[in-house]
């Protein structure tokens, strides 16, 4: 499902990439206000929290922020094991497990799409797993897509059947993020659409069934683990 540079015109790379800029500055500005307060006090005064100097003032981590950090950190790190098998798609790019709702469930939409696009990026840069100039669009595709927008089906659902919701949004954001990256090569006139399509839904499927029980599973152990809910 990574799109490697070159498959991609200048112009729908470009485009994806504003939008991918835009929205990791709104969605780390959503977290940083879930966890964090700016106060007037200066710089190491006593008041329990981690006080870092920030223009004249202090940056003052609320309680449980590090701990909630490190959850994401954590989730990244699964994330990015989730993401190292894959298979190759001649007509297309790949097919791949995602973690978007795995990782949305435990910390939260916003913070989840900061997961998904920081493994990305990561992915990208040190590993050629992806394209620098494509990173764009596969931020729309398995961030956007995958974990925010599948986020919101899971919980539209949860109220009815955690294990429905689930599923349903596990195969939302396989299903629908491989979609969109077929019609993006498409646009590009890289791919054909009809033959990368069939492709790509047929092997998706797969992951997307496999990717609802690791799901199930994970989540399930983690929020045994640390008893709570840490959606941002």
């Amino acid at each position: 499902m990574h799109i490697p540079d070159g498959f991609l015109n200048n112009g729908v790379a470009s485009g994806f990439l504003a939008g991918a800029v835009a929205m990791l500055g709104f969605c780390l500005g959503k977290v940083l206000k879930a966890v964090s307060v700016i106060s007037g006090v200066l710089a190491g005064n006593a008041d329990g929290n981690s006080n870092i100097a920030f223009n004249g003032g202090s940056f003052s981590l609320s309680n449980g922020a590090s701990s909630f950090f490190q959850k994401m950190c954590i989730a990244a790190i699964w994330v990015f094991a989730f993401q190292m098998f894959n298979l190759p798609i001649a007509s297309a790019t790949s097919a791949h497990l995602l973690g978007g709702v795995f990782a949305a469930i435990l910390v939260g939409p916003f913070a989840g799409f900061i997961v998904i696009s920081s493994v990305l990026i990561i992915q990208s840069f040190f590993f050629a797993d992806g394209g620098v100039l494509a990173l764009g669009a596969n931020i729309f595709n398995m961030a956007f897509i995958g974990s925010l927008i599948s986020y919101y089906i899971y919980k539209s659902l949860s109220h009815k059947s955690y294990y429905l919701a689930v599923t349903t949004a596990c195969f939302f954001s396989i299903l629908v993020s491989a979609f969109a990256c077929v019609v993006e090569l498409s646009i590009s006139g890289t791919v054909s659409f009809g033959s990368a399509l069939k492709d790509m839904m047929n092997l998706h499927l797969i992951f997307a069934v496999l990717e609802t029980f690791i799901t199930l599973i994970l989540v399930k152990a983690f929020k045994s683990l640390t008893g709570g809910n840490n959606e941002k």
